[in-house]
């Protein structure tokens, strides 16, 4: 049997935050707050007629005053913007269960299953004994999502949200999750909807998705309890193709603020006219990281120089890292740790091997990769590990979704940021979960287990350390 795999899109997280609401809301110092503020306009003048239980006395003036007697005559102007405010968030504490060492995740043939190269679709199972966990431990099934999905996280009320192709085609919705793997729409119809993330406080869900299937890059805000989605930004870069490079991974920050990962609109900035110029121009907001408020849709630029950066994800320090996907000829994938300001390289990239790429502007600073990871690999989902069901020493690792149909993909990996070996000649992150067909995304579950989304056929795994 051959099995279809559909390509994938340009992502996360998003995300399952790498926050958790602690202590009472807090402003950020340099984050708008808007609010509800009553408005007494010149035209409210009130009229006093004379009724037997009408007593007037020195102390009333002619200065309006919001009263019960004049709540009638009242005008309120709202704001222009919603009155929730931003939330700082504080670190997620992590008592987690002592240090524990595991060893790799083996691996299956990939042969010899109910549908030749993997088990079939509803064969649950045939992949229970497929995919592999380290020692110490079990993996379980959730469900099945109906359709491609393309992102995951879990919401305000421990319920897993989505995003979801349907029918084969690049339409789609946000679907929601409950605990017994039962599914409902959750939006309307989207245009290659992807990330997707909650506003920390509130049922707010914002996700990215397309105007028209091959041009406009937009963030859409859907309400709390679901419903159309209300359009925030609608002329965000996109497309590179129809399902690659777009408005990708969501997660909002400890600061309160919106961040979104924006793909490019070339593989190396190849001209269409190149008797005439030589490269493509990137635009200010193409193969960047945003910064928006999410409550006007201002963007600002947080970094550059990233090819098609597709989920996002935050650690319990503010460290910021993301997936991004290399050239079309394989070099590139990798992982970053994102700074302020910083730009990564892309599309300067002679050095790895790319001979059709501009040559970098001398006076630019590029700053390196955290990991270079297995060209064609494509790391997709991201998440920082902030639960507290695993081991100890695994608080603040990442877990990364390699999705590509390659030697070294089709596998969650394990890796420590801070371990000294990283990226150094022979180091391998760690295979965690491993025998999956296209791993998309992976989050944190409230209870702290490692939630999957395997693309083909929608499945939901959860990984739990049981000791």
């Amino acid at each position: 049997m051959v099995i279809l795999l559909l390509a994938a899109c340009g992502t996360a997280p998003g995300t399952q935050q790498a926050f958790q609401a602690t202590v009472p809301p807090t402003q950020a110092a340099n984050a708008p707050v808007y609010t509800y503020t009553p408005t007494l306009t010149p035209s409210l003048t009130p009229t006093l007629t004379p009724t037997p239980t009408l007593t007037l006395t020195p102390t009333i003036t002619p200065t309006l005053t919001h009263t019960p007697t004049l709540t009638p005559s009242l005008t309120l102007t709202p704001s222009p913007v919603p009155t929730q405010p931003l939330w700082t968030l504080t670190p997620a504490a992590s008592d987690g269960v002592k240090a524990f060492v595991n060893a790799p995740a083996v691996f299956q043939l990939a042969q010899g299953w109910s549908c030749e190269d993997f088990p079939c679709e509803d064969d649950v199972d045939g992949w229970m004994n497929r995919i592999r966990v380290p020692a110490g431990y079990t993996l379980e099934h959730v469900g099945k999502l109906p359709g491609q999905p393309m992102q995951i996280t879990y919401g305000p009320d421990g319920k897993l949200y989505a995003t979801v192709l349907e029918n084969g085609s690049r339409n789609g919705a946000v679907y929601v999750m409950d605990a017994d793997g039962k599914n409902q729409r959750y939006s309307g119809t989207l245009v290659s909807p992807l990330g997707l993330a909650f506003q920390p406080g509130t049922d707010v869900l914002y996700v990215t998705a397309r105007v028209e299937i091959d041009k406009g890059g937009a963030l859409y805000r859907i309400p709390a309890g679901g419903g159309e989605a209300q359009p925030i930004i609608t002329d965000l870069p996109c497309c590179f193709s129809l399902i690659d490079n777009q408005p990708n991974g969501l997660t909002f920050g400890p600061d309160g603020y919106l961040y979104m990962g924006v793909g490019s609109l070339t593989d190396h900035t190849e001209s269409v006219t190149p008797k005439t110029k030589a490269f493509a121009d990137v635009l200010p907001n193409e193969a960047a990281i945003l910064r928006i408020q999410p409550h006007t849709g201002t963007v600002e630029i947080f970094a550059k120089g990233l090819r098609n950066p597709y989920d996002l994800s935050f650690d319990a320090n503010g460290q910021l890292y993301t997936t991004d996907n290399g050239l079309l000829s394989g070099p590139g994938d990798r992982i970053v740790a994102v700074q302020a300001g910083a730009h990564y390289g892309w599309p300067y990239w002679r050095s790895r091997g790319c001979d059709g790429c501009p040559l970098s502007p001398s006076k630019l600073t590029i700053s390196p990769d955290l990991l270079a990871l297995p060209d064609s690999s494509l790391p997709r989902g991201l998440t920082v590990y902030n639960g507290s069901q695993f081991p100890s020493n695994l608080s603040g690792n990442l877990f990364v979704a390699l999705w590509n149909g390659t030697k070294d993909a089709q596998r969650i990996v394990r890796i420590d940021p801070h371990d000294p070996q990283l990226g150094q000649e022979g180091y391998t992150p760690e295979p965690f979960v491993t025998g999956l067909i296209r791993p998309v995304d992976v989050v944190v579950a409230p209870d702290g287990s490692l939630v999957i989304a395997d693309f083909i056929y929608g499945h939901i795994w959860r990984v739990k350390y049981t000791g």
